[in-house]
């Protein structure tokens, strides 16, 4: 009797605690997919864009990211080609706790200027998201002013070079974000490579 009651007085143990730890561990970024659902703990690092975040889609035009769905065919670039893969997941987060760094780019050659006005990109999501440089797959967060990244001209076709220029930690906060699970690994964010 005395062993019964050991062994259930462990397990109701074990069960509380593993409650507990989980309560703990999870925050408010919650991922709702197409396919999953999926509760972010603290350690997990949160990727995701705004829900207007232009994704180029197959044909070259561009769709907010808050309005792809599983199965469409977006873009990417892949040894310095335009190619097509498929989305095959779609994360939703509700009111997410990390905020958005903004990263302005400029182009890499930058020829004689006549005006003061120089070209800019953007590019918007979590510290922890990948994009790929010239030095491989890279967080937000690590970036410097020594990386290239990668935008595609849909128009031409042509992949150019462009150079971190500003990065502006804790950009903005949004109430909703998305991010894609794609067959390929990437996809384009305003025209810029995007990885998972």
């Amino acid at each position: 009797m005395l062993i019964y009651k050991s062994a259930a007085i462990t397990i109701l143990t074990f069960l509380s605690i593993n409650l507990l730890a989980q309560s703990e561990n999870t925050v408010s970024d919650k991922v709702k997919s197409e396919t999953s659902f999926k509760l972010f703990r603290k350690k997990d690092q949160a990727k995701y864009f705004s829900d207007k975040a232009p994704v180029t889609m197959a044909d070259g035009s561009t769709k907010a990211i808050a309005d792809i769905k599983v199965g469409e065919n977006v873009k990417t670039c892949r040894n310095g080609k335009s190619v097509t893969t498929q989305v095959k997941q779609v994360d939703v987060y509700e009111k997410p706790n990390s905020s958005l760094t903004a990263v302005y780019l400029r182009p890499v050659y930058d020829q004689a200027i006549s005006s003061k006005l120089v070209p800019a990109l953007l590019i918007e999501a979590t510290p922890d998201h990948l994009v790929q440089t010239n030095k491989g797959k890279k967080r937000m967060k690590q970036l410097s002013k020594n990386d290239v990244l990668y935008h595609y001209e849909p128009s031409t076709g042509v992949v150019s070079t462009w150079k971190v220029g500003v990065i502006h930690a804790n950009a903005r906060k949004v109430n909703k974000a998305y991010d894609l699970v794609t067959e390929d690994g990437t996809y384009l964010v305003d025209n810029m490579v995007m990885a998972q």
